[in-house]
């Protein structure tokens, strides 16, 4: 019986495979016909994998931005409790301190996760809106408003490429069942072509087997393989 990919393996890898049988397919008169569908899965699989090579990308980049933004939410987060605490001249227990930091001290936001620094930002401004025109208010509604927009845009953009992430995973699982539907209509055919033949039938799928130590007369390992059976 055909071995079978494994269901996590990688698409680079599997296209590679697919390479492999459409080399050994080509090699041989009788089976070039069937060439050409194994070509057209290992372009596929290529495919897949540069997609995950940038997606991988701009994870990693949206994750650097949100570090970033994150930390300039912390920053302004303790200059504002540090103004705030000035104009109730050190007193945590008047305005405008208590209009702010009623269960919530400057620290505690910052060890809040980006959600809630994000809700906390909010609940800040939303506050300095109800006095429009005053010197806190001026000074400190643009600032907390830009590092809150920004916390939060970069926050869903790191969402964003993680569930591109995971849609992409599901495109991959789906790619590696349907070679390994294919790996058995090949198998098939080729006990037909080569009846009562088992080596030369098992020729052809000697990139689905898992690697060997033995090598072969070049010194080379074995095949691309690492499928399971």
């Amino acid at each position: 019986m055909a071995t079978h990919l494994r269901e996590d393996m990688a698409a680079q890898t599997a296209a590679d495979i697919c390479g492999a049988i459409t080399s050994a397919l080509d090699s041989d008169p009788v089976t070039r016909p069937l060439a050409s569908l194994w070509d057209a899965l290992a372009q596929k699989g290529d495919g897949l994998a540069a997609q995950r090579r940038a997606l991988e990308r701009t994870l990693v980049r949206a994750r650097a931005r949100l570090s970033v933004a994150d930390a300039r939410w912390d920053a302004e987060t303790a200059s504002f409790g540090r103004y705030v605490v000035n104009e109730s001249e050190g007193r945590r227990d008047r305005p405008p301190y208590t209009r702010f930091f009623v269960g919530v001290t400057p620290s505690d936001a910052q060890a809040f996760g980006v959600d809630r620094e994000v809700k906390q930002g909010r609940a800040w401004i939303e506050e300095l809106g109800r006095e429009p025109g005053s010197a806190l208010a001026e000074k400190w509604t643009p600032r907390l408003t830009s590092a809150t927009d920004t916390l939060e845009t970069n926050s869903k953009e790191r969402e964003a490429a993680m569930s591109a992430l995971a849609m992409q995973g599901t495109s991959e699982l789906l790619y590696i069942g349907e070679i390994n539907v294919e790996i058995d209509k090949l198998e098939g055919a080729l006990l037909q072509l080569f009846p009562g033949q088992p080596k030369r039938v098992a020729s052809f799928l000697t990139a689905t087997k898992p690697r060997r130590k033995r090598k072969d007369d070049d010194g080379e390992d074995e095949g691309p393989g690492g499928g399971e059976g």
